[in-house]
Order: structure tokens, then C-alpha cells, then sequence
């Protein structure tokens, strides 16, 4: 269950804090809802739930970092936490509405601390595929980075394999621009441009 329930996060998203009462330094960001779905940032506390994730073979099977022991998703999850703290946006980690129950992730995070460019990321667990969930969870996180944020291009990754991944990225307008070779994969970059 998340930390907090549904309508608790809908009454944060007036901008208060979406952190546990014990956290000192948890990112002050307003949760994100639709029709079906509630996002909020990740927290140091959601271990446990972003293992439910990254520890399941069939979701990381069609994820570039593959499947994670504990500790590897416990060292996603700092990143993930710290990319907030740096950016003030991230991955969200992403519930049913009206349960509560916890679905995946879905975010806009920095392909490196190096440069500008940003990707939006998703992925659900496969109990939840095949309903339009990841299609709404990214069309949330995507109306936010460009409205919000006023992002002008964000960047995605799929497996050349992946074809849903690949249809729902295109459905949002995202152009193909290369291909290249990851540990024996081939990834499909493409690149959602802004007017």
C-alpha cells in the first residue's frame, strides 16, 4: 500500500509535501492524477515497492537495467530519490486511483548528469498490462514535463523487440532517430519534439 491513500495525495496536489513525516529531505513536488491512476515521487521509504518492480523478471526482461537483486534495486532507488532532490522531478511511482494498489513507475528522468537531455521512462507489472494503464500513466507524466516544465524535446528508450513499448511511444508523436547495440539488445532511440 502506499504511504498515503488515494485522496490524501489528491488533496496534496496543491503543492504540499508528499514525504513521510519522518523524512528530512523528501522532494516537494505535487502528485499527479487521471482518470484511473495516482502518481507520486518515490521516497527513500518505497523500497519494498520498487522491488516488487525491478526485482520481477518479466517486467526487467524489457528493461534496459534487467532484473535487480535487492540491493540493486535499493541503489536504483537512491538514484532515483537523489534525482529529485536535484531536479525537482523524477520517476513517480505509480497506484490504482480508487485501491491504492501500487502498479510500476513512470517518470522523466536524465539520461545522464552530464547533459540536458531527458527520458521518460515507464513500466508496469504485468498483472497491469494490456488496459492502457502505461499509455495513461504517460501521457500524466508527459502533459506535466511539457506544461509544467515547459520541456521543448524528451527522449525514450525501448528494446527493438518491444513492440508495445515502441506502438505507445509512437502513439505520442515520438520519432525513431537510431538503433544501437546494448549487451546483445537493440534499442530504439526516439526523441518527442515540442512545439
Amino acid at each position: 500500500m502506499p504511504s498515503k491513500t488515494p485522496d490524501q495525495s489528491l488533496d496534496q496536489a496543491s503543492g504540499q509535501s508528499l514525504c513521510h513525516t519522518s523524512e528530512t529531505s523528501c522532494p516537494i513536488s505535487k502528485s499527479l492524477t487521471s482518470e484511473r491512476l495516482f502518481l507520486r515521487p518515490f521516497t527513500v521509504e518505497d523500497g519494498d515497492l520498487l522491488f516488487r518492480l525491478y526485482g520481477n523478471k518479466d517486467v526487467m526482461a524489457i528493461r534496459k537495467i534487467g532484473t535487480q537483486s535487492r540491493q540493486g534495486s535499493d541503489s536504483q532507488l537512491a538514484i532515483i530519490t537523489d534525482h529529485w532532490q536535484r531536479r525537482g522531478f523524477g520517476l513517480w511511482a505509480v497506484f490504482d486511483r480508487d485501491s491504492g494498489t501500487f502498479m510500476g513507475e513512470c517518470g522523466l528522468r536524465e539520461e545522464n548528469e552530464t547533459d540536458d537531455k531527458v527520458e521518460l521512462s515507464y513500466g508496469l507489472l504485468p498483472e497491469f498490462w494490456g488496459g492502457g494503464l502505461a499509455t495513461e500513466a504517460a501521457a500524466t507524466v508527459l502533459d506535466f514535463g511539457i506544461k509544467a516544465l515547459g520541456m521543448k524535446q524528451i527522449y525514450a528508450f525501448a528494446q527493438k523487440k518491444n513492440a508495445a513499448s515502441l506502438h505507445i511511444l509512437s502513439k505520442f508523436g515520438f520519432q525513431h532517430e537510431f538503433d544501437f547495440d546494448e549487451d546483445g539488445d537493440v534499442i530504439t532511440r526516439t526523441v518527442l519534439m515540442v512545439d
